[in-house]
């Protein structure tokens, strides 16, 4: 098959409080299939103890850590590339993206400027997406970047409008193409969504999450998640064959 192969994911939430092994299974994949590059489309890090939802809920916020939520979030991103370290072989490129979860950080220093410090303080220098990444793409303008490989548009998610809520819905990933008219792939909904357009040589795709839990917060919608990667196939100027592998399906194989 002619073209390029890209494995794709995205909203991995890693969280001091759930086991990173999903990222083990995770490379052990990338290794074997030896794509042309990876896509992590953010949310990478949760980055729990930043949020602005848990001011009411003591609770909650005496077990959060912002060291322990960077540690966690540098343990994940190493164990993805882990088996290409240990082989000594040439890792795929490693593109990314800047989700609304790593914003965070960003947010917390506008709100805070005396904490920013790359030593002491709270700095995104500490994702080390310059060390993980050959490529990653922060937000622009308070919004995801856009990205084009291939003929393919990549964003943590697209907004709609002048206040750029993201697009959403059941009918996401045919909405993705009626707003970019071109492939365009997307995280952030934890959702799994995809929309052919064979007479306009285009494939609309939301991609799940790869989370390794449910979350308490989100109840029922739990249910409405895929948990996964896909890969494309001979990718080609916006086209590819996509591939969904399960995060079960991941423990299945190389679980043991």
């Amino acid at each position: 098959m002619s073209g390029k192969t890209a494995v794709v994911y995205t909203c991995s939430h890693s969280d001091p409080k759930v086991s990173n092994v999903r990222a083990e299974w995770m490379g052990a994949l990338i290794y074997d299939i030896r794509p042309d590059y990876v896509v992590d489309l953010g949310d990478s890090a949760d980055m729990r103890s930043l949020n602005s939802y848990d001011t009411r809920r003591p609770e909650k916020i005496v077990a959060q850590n912002y060291g322990a939520d960077i540690r966690t979030h540098l343990d994940f991103q190493e164990k993805i590339r882990w088996k290409f370290k240990k082989n000594r072989k040439k890792r795929p490129a490693f593109f990314g993206f800047e989700g609304n979860h790593e914003q965070r950080i960003s947010k917390a220093v506008a709100d805070d400027p005396r904490l920013n410090d790359d030593e002491y303080g709270i700095s995104v220098s500490h994702l080390q997406t310059n060390h993980f990444f050959d490529e990653y793409h922060p937000y622009e303008y308070g919004a995801p970047a856009i990205h084009n490989y291939d003929g393919v548009d990549y964003a943590h998610y697209i907004g709609s409008g002048n206040f750029g809520r993201a697009i959403s819905g059941e009918h996401h990933a045919y909405n993705l193409l009626k707003k970019r008219m071109t492939s365009v792939t997307v995280g952030h909904s934890h959702k799994r969504n995809i929309y052919f357009r064979d007479d306009a040589k285009a494939i609309g795709l939301v991609a799940g999450c790869t989370k390794g839990a449910p979350e308490d917060w989100a109840g029922q919608a739990n249910k409405e998640w895929w948990s996964g990667v896909i890969i494309k196939r001979g990718v080609d100027n916006g086209l590819y064959e996509p591939e969904f592998v399960s995060m079960k399906r991941l423990e299945e194989v190389y679980g043991s």
